[in-house]
């Protein structure tokens, strides 16, 4: 009996949890169905050369080393933290990648959550297909890199900015996780500073506007919840503040020493980074923050391009989005803008202002900080940005929607309300079959968009052609059994490690059974690039030695030499 009731318990408590609303049924299966093909994604995508250093040079070694070293723009910290905690479970590719899988999962549940609270008529489902089916966001969900992390941090950051906006008390823990979500991504990605920065400017121009409106409500500012609310969340913008900058201090500090203890001519050439630290820390907090501003600059594009190129540079971005549909989505962000800023001028008081103002100032943040700064950073930045295209998209929807809802209405008979603008509309009901049916058309065509992005070989193909070339070569030769192979490049050096655990160190062909040549050395002089990553060239190839073996496979890109 008691066996029975328990079983009873349980199953109650289950289907509490499961969704009952046919729409969030739907989410549900959606996300279960992309986690699948995300986790299939993970394991077969050959890892970039930027996922291969990120792992061997910081991720290898351990949360704490990642933490304080920082060589180049490359390393994306906080994903080098968290991913050196999984690497601990002793797969490669889930230390690379698990993080980057769980955020891409957790995005489109926050997606939905997020567009849940504002839009109607199944949008908010239409939603999270439609930024499933962006590009970007395929090609980076399960990339070892902290793009999807970032992108992570910044819908969970602007969730809690729609909680703590509300009307009402603010539960801390919107608070605290809105803190770590913003200090978190821009220590991720220091080109978070592109949402980090909109997403705070949304929250206090919401909060002082409606301070604002609200003051003859109260018989006193500090009585208004709203202005109330906007102190307390500049004291944790300020605490944002502080705490990226204590956690950069700490990289510009090692950074900084590193470089004292290893330049000739320094005060502490052959030093340690202890003694440095100790003698002098305020030498090695500037030279690091030199070095880090030195690699920054290095990673901009030529300041002299940015007028021709500016205007490329929003195509690509679009087309990053959704392949040779630029045009469209840019007139949806044209449209979606008029939409958002009418609204928030004729009706501010509307749910929808806080995501309507985050829109608006992220895209207009973005602009002025390109066009004033006259550069032109790498569109993988701007993943984040498939979210805003998103919302620019159901936000025009959703206005035609409630405009024709509307207009049915007034056509079916006397709808006194007919005349009053609402935030969202509803089919007034005739007994007819098709009441209803035609607010539906725009999330079966975004379904229709994702079938066909699905079947289309950009959004499922490898993303490293080279690095794929390479691995299915050593596959091909069945390199995990040869007693002699040679790797020419850095490349062939990590996937090597990466995908058999194997430790090479010869970099010379002679008397190799194994050689994977890159067609790029048989180019005397080369200087392309990947000449970086050679470990030989041209003219230090013994090619009589190469004439001697079998050639086993070859492609465009690389020859397959065997014994």
């Amino acid at each position: 009996m008691q066996d029975e009731l328990l079983i009873a318990k349980t199953e109650k408590k289950v289907y509490e949890i499961l969704p009952h609303d046919p729409e969030t049924m739907a989410a549900t299966l959606f996300v279960i169905g992309m986690a699948a093909y995300y986790l299939w994604r993970m394991f077969v995508i050959t890892p970039q050369h930027e996922e291969l250093e990120s792992f061997f040079l910081f991720i290898n070694n351990g949360p704490l080393y990642s933490a304080m070293n920082w060589p180049s723009p490359n390393n994306h910290i906080g994903y080098s933290v968290l991913s050196a905690f999984l690497n601990y479970f002793g797969n490669n590719y889930i230390g690379l990648r698990g993080v980057s899988f769980i955020c891409a999962i957790s995005n489109l549940i926050l997606v939905y959550r997020i567009c849940k609270k504002y839009f109607t008529h199944a949008m908010p489902f239409g939603a999270t297909v439609l930024y499933a089916s962006m590009q970007v966001v395929s090609d980076y969900a399960v990339q070892g890199r902290g793009y999807t992390l970032a992108t992570f941090c910044f819908l969970l950051a602007f969730y809690c900015i729609t909680e703590i906006c509300k009307l009402g008390e603010t539960k801390k823990i919107h608070v605290v996780t809105f803190i770590i979500c913003v200090v978190y991504g821009v220590y991720t990605t220091p080109s978070s500073i592109y949402w980090a920065v909109p997403v705070c400017l949304t929250a206090l121009v919401f909060l002082f506007i409606n301070g604002f409106r609200s003051r003859q409500v109260y018989d006193s500012d500090s009585e208004n919840i709203y202005l109330r609310k906007l102190n307390s969340f500049l004291a944790s913008v300020g605490v944002c503040i502080f705490s990226t900058l204590m956690l950069y201090t700490v990289i510009w500090l090692m950074v900084g020493a590193r470089q004292l203890i290893g330049t000739e001519g320094s005060q502490f050439f052959g030093d340690t980074d202890l003694t440095v630290l100790i003698r002098n820390p305020v030498q090695a907090l500037g030279t690091g923050i030199r070095f880090m501003n030195d690699q920054r600059r290095m990673s901009i594009g030529e300041v002299d391009l940015f007028r021709d190129m500016f205007f490329t540079w929003i195509v690509d971005l679009l087309n990053y989005m959704l392949p040779g549909l630029w045009l469209i989505l840019l007139g949806f962000i044209i449209s979606g803008l008029i939409i958002m800023i009418t609204e928030c001028i004729r009706h501010f008081a509307y749910s929808r202002t806080v995501l309507n103002l985050m829109a608006i100032i992220n895209i207009g943040y973005v602009v002025l900080i390109l066009i004033s700064t006259h550069n032109l950073p790498s569109l993988r930045g701007f993943g984040y940005g498939s979210f805003i295209m998103t919302i620019c998209i159901c936000s025009t929807v959703e206005k035609v929607i409630n405009v024709g809802v509307r207009s049915y209405n007034k056509y079916v008979g006397d709808d006194r309300q007919s005349e009053t603008h609402r935030e969202n509309e509803y089919v007034k009901s005739t007994g007819k079959w098709y009441d209803g049916i035609g607010v539906y058309i725009p999330v079966a065509v975004i379904i229709l968009l994702f079938i066909v992005r699905l079947f289309d070989k950009t959004y499922t193909s490898q993303i490293a052609t080279r690095e794929n070339d390479i691995l299915n070569a050593m596959y091909i030769a069945d390199i995990s059994h040869r007693k002699n192979p040679c790797v020419l490049d850095i490349d062939q050096d990590y996937l090597l490690n990466f995908a058999f655990d194997i430790d090479c160190p010869n970099t010379n062909v002679n008397g190799c059974d194994v050689v994977i040549l890159d067609r790029n050395l048989m180019t005397p002089g080369y200087n392309g690039e990947y000449a970086s990553r050679f470990y030989q060239s041209y003219e230090t190839i013994d090619w009589e030695y190469l004439d001697t073996m079998h050639i086993q496979y070859e492609n465009d890109s690389i020859i397959l030499y065997t014994r």
